[in-house]
């Protein structure tokens, strides 16, 4: 009989303690906590706090649909909060009954969780714990990236998230590889018990020495599992490990066990007031005693969700279907996602759709826009049973439509507002078709999908003049007709929709309108003159909230001013989009705008690591079809240039795959990715065909930023410059290379701190002259940036020249094509260092890390990381 049913003391854990400790000790800090089911997170996380003099804020995530912020909402259960954060944090608080509108709301909101985490802190440390972060909700997602990046705001903060790393999907994988490479977070894994620790587990199980065989047979069966090894303390050698579980609550009175099958049916965590409405909760205390389930602050949780999920599968439907019906019977209002999922577990379907259509307006007002879409795609796929809802579905559709919309959901956004439409009559409900026929053009505008163009047409087409959405709709038509481009039609239609702005009062089309016209000039050459009309612009959103428009403002100042060659500039706004996208929600819809503004200008600065590890985050978001798209040609320009023309030509199949309509951002993206990959593959003939092609598209001339670069190449093919006006100095210096004037070529790109086309610049003048000097700096650009077909045609010439380029070291890595970041990491590697302490060092994600190892190990032709630190010091790589 064991002394105990849990270990009293912690073992096997010091180091990941330390973790903690050190967390703690440096604050601010984030620390990832990840590890199977049952390897011991709780118990650790439990561990750690109880050590603290400080304020332990904790959260648990569920596995349930549309609980928008559920572990927040949980962790701050009890704070006492004031008047003015009240106001702020009320879509976390429990008698919340308003609604957050606008869009500062959801702002206000992350940024009130904030502020109360700093108050807090002032009298004590603060810790919040995110635990089974693997359920995370979506807006939690979001809240929790904001707190994360914004943690130094808080200096004695540490924020402690735990997952099943086993379980881990969807969005919330690349959410943590993007917080894994802020620099104040680290990560961890919870590995399994050695068999010595399992010994003094089972020791302190025991509360004596465990017998070797029985302690080497726990050991063996638990494979190292904790909870495992508890289960097998007091079970029998031939039960299944599921039954092992169960073996505590089958020891229980029957009273005892038929309580623990209703708790089950709660979930994980149940509260004392609702289960015992539920159930007689007389016998709990056995319960606690016998260690299955856990008094959690006003309820309780079984001691592990393991145990949980066992109890739920040994049901019988017949008793599941009744204990979900008294759950459905005494939950209040309040919660409506649970009672949705209890109603409808318990056969009332019709109870399940109002709870769901409950749920869907909490979720909204919360600004949980994706849990509010999943609550009305259940009203909708039960629409047959929500004859008695006081609503139509029309109106369930549009607001379905619009939450997929702001949830980033594009492909069900047009589905639902195709549906939509279908079912109104333009004559007799102008304006709320022109609203939702507008809402579509922008959805197939971001899948790349035809009857974009149209569909803004008809919306403004539909508002009458004077009505206060036509200025809306205006700018909306204009910003398409950009992206087309039709510029002088654009001109036109942003004039008219700053005009309606004035007349209406209406600030954030006029914010809109100012933005469109600034862009439009500075196309012309006039950058100076309009970055202030756009900041202008910004500060008009800003000031009135209206933050789609200061996203916009954001984007074309950063697109601009890489188009102009600024690119700290650039790379700068870029980033602030990306944080503001974030914390409105939008990382997946207008953030990846952004994305592809940080890609482009680091690739210019010739930082393709870090365009590359940008690229890949932005995809992990699942972007629009049209952004998914120009992702990859970015990808596939830097892989073309560094020779993996292999994995060029799958970004380009696969961009062809996603997008059959001209780039939002750049017209010529795809052709020129083409014309690259073809000439890289020996197929000049198919490269020129592409270019000549491309110069026959309607884009060329109204978009001349984008049609330099084809121009270059296609000169690099033989084919004549076509006549292209220039505006600022990048389109100048591409005017220099087009002509071949290397050495203005070659003072302009250096200016302008584009390596690679300063690098090609070098290699003109030095194919021109003969000029040994700038061969050799040609080849120091083309090594650093890992541009191996460009170093392979520089070497080709030094050779025919007879240039001695640069050491054997360097001759070396450019053979094997390594890249700057390569050799960084190739050092590491002969350091001994693993794919977590690389990461750690160079602050990227471990699969970042192990993708780069890979590489290297693929690129230097060895099978491991101990071959791989042999060939670099026997060829001397680091020289």
């Amino acid at each position: 009989m064991s002394a105990h049913l849990v270990s009293p003391e912690l073992v096997g854990r010091s180091a990941e303690l330390g973790h903690l400790a050190g967390a703690f000790d440096h604050a601010p800090a984030t620390v990832l906590v990840g590890g199977e089911a049952g390897v011991g997170k709780s118990r650790l996380i439990d561990d750690f706090t109880a050590r603290l003099d400080a304020t332990v804020l904790l959260g648990g995530c569920v596995e349930l649909d549309g609980l928008p912020f559920a572990p927040f909402v949980a962790a701050l259960r009890g704070v006492e909060v004031t008047d003015r954060e009240r106001a702020d944090l009320a879509p976390l608080l429990p008698s919340f009954q308003g609604e957050a509108t606008g869009d500062e709301a959801r702002p206000r909101l992350f940024e009130g969780v904030l502020s109360l985490l700093g108050r807090l802190s002032e009298q004590r440390p603060v810790v919040l714990v995110v635990e089974d972060a693997h359920w995370l909700d979506r807006s939690s997602r979001d809240l929790l990236d904001f707190l994360v990046r914004n943690q130094r705001a808080v200096p004695r903060s540490v924020v402690v998230v735990t997952y099943r790393s086993d379980e881990l999907g969807g969005p919330v994988r690349p959410l943590l590889a993007e917080l894994s490479r802020v620099p104040w977070v680290r990560r961890f894994e919870l590995p399994r018990l050695s068999a010595r620790d399992v010994r003094a587990q089972l020791r302190g199980i025991l509360g004596a020495e465990p017998d070797p065989v029985s302690a080497h047979a726990v050991f063996r069966r638990s494979e190292g599992n904790p909870l495992f090894v508890e289960a097998l303390v007091d079970g029998e050698a031939e039960l299944s490990l599921e039954e092992l579980l169960l073996s505590r609550v089958e020891r229980l009175e029957p009273a005892a066990v038929a309580l623990v099958r209703a708790a089950a049916v709660g979930g994980r965590r149940v509260s004392h007031d609702v289960l015992r409405e539920v159930h007689d909760v007389t016998p709990m205390r056995s319960i606690v005693d016998a260690g299955v389930m856990v008094v959690d602050g006003d309820g309780y949780a079984f001691r592990h969700a393991l145990i949980r999920d066992a109890v739920y599968r040994r049901l019988l439907p017949g008793e599941r279907v009744e204990l979900h019906a008294r759950y459905a019977a005494v939950l209040p209002r309040s919660a409506a996602a649970e009672l949705a999922h209890h109603r409808y577990a318990a056969g009332d379907v019709a109870g399940a759709v109002s709870a769901a259509w409950e749920a869907a307006g909490i979720a909204r007002r919360t600004l949980a826009y994706a849990e509010q879409l999943a609550m009305l795609d259940r009203v909708l796929s039960l629409w047959d049973d929500a004859a008695h809802l006081d609503v139509d579905r029309l109106t369930v559709l549009e607001a379905a439509g619009e939450a997929a919309s702001r949830a980033g959901e594009h492909e069900r956004g047009e589905e639902l507002t195709s549906e939509l439409l279908a079912c109104l009559d333009p004559a007799v409900e102008r304006i709320r078709y022109a609203a939702v026929v507008e809402q579509r053009g922008r959805l197939r505008a971001q899948l790349g999908r035809p009857g974009a163009l149209e569909d803004h047409r008809e919306a403004v087409r539909l508002a009458p003049e004077g009505h206060p959405i036509r200025g809306y709709l205006l700018n909306s038509l204009a910003a398409r007709l950009m992206a087309v481009p039709r510029p002088d039609e654009a001109r036109e239609v942003a004039e008219e929709a700053l005009g309606a702005a004035h007349h209406a009062g209406d600030d954030p089309s006029e914010a809109a309108a100012l933005i469109s016209l600034a862009v439009l000039d500075a196309r012309l050459g006039d950058l100076d003159a309009q970055l202030p009309r756009l900041r202008r612009a910004r500060a008009i959103a800003e000031n009135v909230a209206a933050h789609r428009v200061r996203l916009r403002a954001l984007h074309c100042e950063s697109s601009l001013s890489e188009a102009y060659g600024r690119l700290a500039e650039a790379e700068e706004l870029a980033r602030l989009g990306l944080r503001t996208a974030r914390e409105l929600g939008l990382a997946r819809s207008a953030g990846t705008s952004h994305a592809v503004d940080l890609a482009r200008a680091l690739i210019a600065a010739g930082r393709w690591d870090e365009a590359l590890e940008c690229v890949d985050h932005a995809l992990d978001h699942a972007p629009p079809a049209v952004y998914h798209a120009h992702l990859l040609c970015l990808a596939g320009f830097v892989d073309v240039q560094r020779g993996d023309v292999d994995r060029a030509e799958w970004a380009l199949t696969r961009a062809r795959e996603l997008a059959d309509t001209p780039f939002i951002q750049d017209p010529l993206q795809l052709p020129r990715l083409e014309a690259e990959v073809r000439w890289a593959q020996g197929r000049v003939d198919e490269a020129a065909a592409v270019v000549r092609a491309a110069f026959d598209l309607p884009h060329v001339r109204v978009a001349s930023r984008f049609s330099w670069p084809l121009a270059a190449l296609g000169v690099r093919l033989g084919l004549a410059a076509p006549d292209l006006p220039v505006a600022g100095p990048v389109q100048a210096a591409w005017a220099s290379t087009c002509r071949g004037e290397w050495r203005e070529a070659v003072a302009a790109w250096e200016a302008l701190g584009q390596p690679l086309w300063h690098a090609e610049a070098l290699f003109g003048l030095a194919s021109q002259t003969r000029d040994a000097d700038a061969l050799r700096r040609a080849a120091e650009l083309a090594e650093g940036l890992g541009a191996t077909p460009l170093r392979d045609r520089i070497a080709d010439l030094a050779r025919r020249a007879r240039v001695t380029l640069t050491g054997e070291g360097a001759a070396q890595r450019a053979r094997f094509g390594l890249t700057a970041r390569e050799v960084e990491i190739l050092r590491l590697v002969t350091d001994g260092l693993g794919n977590r302490e690389i990461g750690e060092r160079l602050f990227i994600s471990v699969k970042t890390a192990s993708v780069h190892v890979s590489n290297i190990l693929g690129k230097l032709g060895v099978a491991n990381r101990v071959e791989a630190a042999a060939t670099a010091h026997r060829l001397r790589l680091f020289e």
